[in-house]
């Protein structure tokens, strides 16, 4: 018997491997900018206080390369998937997730 994935069992998935690995990030506002660190202070994402550029910086390295190796996803899958997690897990709506190269140094 072949079991074959979908789409929204993937999502399902996906959210709760973010959640498992990601989802105790504390922010911390600097600068005009609010990153979310996680134990070691590293920023897995930031956006701007102001939100004008409307995007969130997701860290290219860590969480987004994840994506992409461990699920096989593509860029468009990547932003749908990580919209809904900030949403359900962060409170943070109406921002279009980017891949970006996120730095220790805040």
């Amino acid at each position: 018997m072949k079991y074959i994935i979908t789409e929204n069992k993937l999502d399902k998935v996906v959210l709760t491997w973010l959640n498992n690995n990601f989802g105790n990030l504390t922010p911390i506002v600097k600068r005009n900018k609010t990153y979310y660190v996680n134990d070691n202070e590293l920023p897995l994402f930031y956006y701007h206080q102001d939100n004008k550029n409307g995007f969130v910086n997701v860290n290219s390295k860590i969480l987004w390369s994840s994506l992409e190796t461990i699920f096989n996803m593509e860029y468009e899958q990547i932003q749908d998937v990580i919209k809904h997690w900030l949403k359900k897990t962060y409170n943070i709506d109406g921002l279009i997730p980017q891949r970006a190269n996120v730095y220790g140094v805040y």
